[in-house]
């Protein structure tokens, strides 16, 4: 006969709605609860009733989610670690692109909130083009965005501190010397360039215009401004990518124009991509905490779920600087693993911060 959840409660110790509790992961219990819940599902064989918990809460059991790209190894990573945490939960995900069409984007909100999903996670491709359809479908269901945002506190908000992250990379491009630091980033409309671009801004103390270039997340731009910039007649020593598509693109072109990375320009990147160990040199970079992020995207969601009306919060989560080939100073050698990590101020991930 197969376990029920007053078997499990039984075994754990604990009560029946304690079990419920961690199973569904809507509110928080004692750690010790949960270990011994977690045991006690093991040793029974414990599985849900999944279709009479949907129709009791007259849920479908899936989630909805919506990321600008799957050309960027980023959004992969994140739909990757995000279905990880729902399947856990019990549900679903259904995944759909905007091809960083607010359009399109708009396209797949209302089919999602047709299809009568559960919730809504987005990552939404633009900060104001953006807007009107976030806030429509957050009208009717449950929506979390995660990573980008439309910048309006009403909605649940789970991204990472760009400020730090830059900030990081500029003082460690300053600590090898270098003084005529470029950037190169995404369209200010998308929330992401505009907190890397504002973050580059404030973390120099007088930037040229001429050495700050904005477009698109992409390779072929990266290339296209290393094209601009190094063939300036003082081209810069160092130059900041908004993400790593980029500095790949920067690190093709300055090859091809025979300059050597990291001798004569230094480059990094953002997001710590899986390709950014592979190109040459291996790529210096800020890393997002993807599995932390899309864990607390989902947690929210879930709340929110259970809590329709409860305030909308905004976690901010830390980075960590990654030190590889593409910075490390000429005739330093590089670590045995490829990394070098910062002082450990810089390289511990602490606990998110609501603001």
């Amino acid at each position: 006969m197969q376990a029920s959840i007053y078997d499990v409660a039984k075994a754990a110790g604990v009560s029946a709605s304690t079990v419920s509790r961690v199973l569904s992961g809507a509110r928080a219990v004692r750690p010790e609860s949960a270990a011994a819940v977690a045991a006690a599902v093991e040793e029974l064989g414990y599985r849900p009733n999944q279709l009479g918990r949907a129709l009791r809460k007259q849920s479908t059991q899936a989630i909805g989610m919506i990321v600008p790209r799957v050309d960027n190894p980023f959004f992969p990573s994140v739909v990757q670690h995000t279905e990880e945490s729902l399947r856990h939960q019990g549900y679903a995900l259904l995944l759909c692109t905007s091809n960083d069409d607010p359009d399109i984007e708009a396209q797949r909100l209302d089919m999602l909130t047709e299809r009568q999903v559960d919730g809504v996670l987005i990552s939404p491709c633009h900060q104001t083009l953006s807007l009107p359809a976030v806030r429509r479908a957050a009208e009717r269901i449950p929506l979390v965005q995660l990573d980008r945002s439309v910048g309006e506190d009403a909605y649940d908000f789970v991204g990472v501190d760009d400020t730090d992250g830059i900030r990081q990379l500029v003082d460690h491009l300053r600590s090898l010397g270098k003084r005529d630091i470029a950037y190169v980033g995404g369209d200010r409309g998308n929330w992401s360039g505009a907190q890397r671009h504002s973050a580059f801004l404030a973390a120099i103390d007088a930037h040229r215009p001429e050495r700050v270039l904005l477009a698109s997340f992409s390779e072929t731009w990266g290339r296209e401004a290393a094209e601009q910039l190094l063939t300036a007649p003082t081209p810069p020593d160092a130059i900041v990518c908004g993400n790593d598509l980029i500095a790949h693109g920067v690190i093709t072109t300055a090859t091809r124009l025979g300059l050597r990375v990291p001798h004569d320009l230094a480059v990094s990147g953002y997001d710590d991509i899986s390709t950014a160990t592979l190109v040459q040199p291996s790529l210096t970079t800020v890393r997002q905490p993807v599995g932390d992020l899309t864990a607390q995207a989902t947690d929210l969601l879930l709340a929110r779920i259970d809590e329709p009306r409860r305030k909308a919060r905004k976690l901010i989560l830390p980075t960590r600087l990654i030190v590889r080939g593409s910075t490390t100073q000429a005739g330093a050698a590089a670590p045995a693993d490829g990394v070098r990590v910062p002082a450990p101020s810089t390289d511990v991930l602490s606990s998110p911060v609501q603001v």
